[in-house]
């Protein structure tokens, strides 16, 4: 059998992708807001007011989750799509269980010790134990309640990772048997029917599965399409004028507040075609391996998993103690910024102490 070889760029992605969730995060304990420096503009010096311009991407980079999305669709299809593959179901259920949960239970008891100090300290609100009960079991998505701890939000996507993983079996299943074209179509009336039930009420179902696999498979469809050298037979300017054209309906979904499933729609297709763009052009993006920027996102990217899991209790920590020292959060956004700094320096040790040992002893024991 053929070696599936290693996508370069692909870390390069989740790095950008990571960086966006960081950027729109940020915002909410580290920075005054655009609103009140609009508002107030008395009260901030010129070079504030200007630096705050550098904020206008951030809230719409929420979205940058569904790249995360296509790229796990990707990497998970991606070594099956050779054509003598046989996918031993029973070591991929292990290897899927030992990547995930012990590196996401060490970051949940991480964020509940985060949240407990800043509880005794500084009187925080958040602290709730059931609701630490709930990422412990990974259920903070369903009934009964929607159990999201607010000191670490973010967490949501990860019961919906493992019901993608969950899934996967059922869709290389499909894909052998019907094709993509059929399976697509298949989770597209799921997601449908998604955005039925969440318009009766059941608003916890945009948190799963039902709603959000399209884009999942997108990006299992798009490592079959990149096996296949398909992609390097994209026409570059249409392409670029589709993801051009993406952008604006992306972009006006968001500000004119379109329903949220046309809003994730509009930036599933922006994301899905920047995906397409970024793998046609991989040997010219390869060739910058060595530049700093590169070099830079790509580790972002080997340590995403880790800076996801734990970046947003760190941010919540440091707006207490920057609050406690200057009375109120950072008017400079460069000041905000510059707390991505020590976010990521934590999440790297987070990665060398605790992702990477468990993932090097899984793969050693589930060969």
């Amino acid at each position: 059998m053929k070696i599936s070889r290693r996508v370069e760029v692909i870390d390069l992605l989740r790095g950008l992708s990571c960086l966006g969730v960081l950027f729109y995060h940020i915002r909410i304990d580290l920075w005054i807001g655009w609103w009140h420096i609009t508002n107030y503009p008395q009260e901030y010096s010129s070079f504030e007011k200007n630096m705050a311009w550098l904020s206008i991407p951030s809230p719409f980079l929420g979205y940058a989750i569904l790249l995360f999305f296509l790229i796990s669709g990707f990497c998970i299809h991606y070594p099956n799509t050779l054509s003598d593959t046989k996918p031993c179901w029973k070591i991929y259920f292990k290897r899927r269980f030992w990547r995930i949960y012990p590196t996401y239970l060490i970051a949940v008891l991480l964020t509940s010790v985060i949240s407990y100090f800043c509880h005794i300290k500084w009187g925080d609100i958040d602290w709730n134990f059931e609701r630490i009960l709930r990422l412990a079991t990974i259920s903070q998505n369903y009934p009964p309640a929607n159990g999201q701890f607010l000191t670490n939000p973010s967490l949501w996507t990860i019961p919906l990772e493992i019901e993608f993983y969950a899934l996967y079996p059922l869709a290389f299943f499909c894909i052998l048997k019907f094709g993509f074209f059929t399976l697509l179509t298949l989770s597209v009336g799921l997601s449908l029917l998604g955005v039925y039930l969440a318009s009766l009420g059941l608003h916890w179902v945009s948190y799963t599965s039902l709603f959000l696999w399209p884009s999942w498979l997108l990006g299992a469809w798009i490592a079959s399409l990149y096996r296949d050298n398909k992609l390097s037979k994209l026409k570059i300017f249409p392409v670029s004028s589709t993801l051009i054209l993406f952008l604006i309906f992306a972009l006006a979904s968001r500000l004119q507040k379109w329903e949220e499933w046309t809003q994730y729609a509009c930036w599933t297709g922006f994301y899905f075609t920047f995906f397409l763009i970024f793998l046609r052009l991989e040997k010219s993006i390869s060739r910058q391996k060595e530049n700093l920027i590169f070099k830079s996102l790509a580790w972002l990217g080997q340590i995403s998993f880790s800076l996801y899991l734990i970046h947003f209790p760190l941010f919540k920590l440091f707006g207490f103690i920057h609050r406690s020292y200057f009375q109120e959060k950072p008017a400079n956004f460069i000041i905000t910024l510059a707390y991505l700094v020590p976010v990521c320096f934590l999440a790297w040790i987070f990665y060398r102490l605790i992702e990477n040992p468990i993932q090097q002893w899984s793969k050693r024991s589930t060969k």
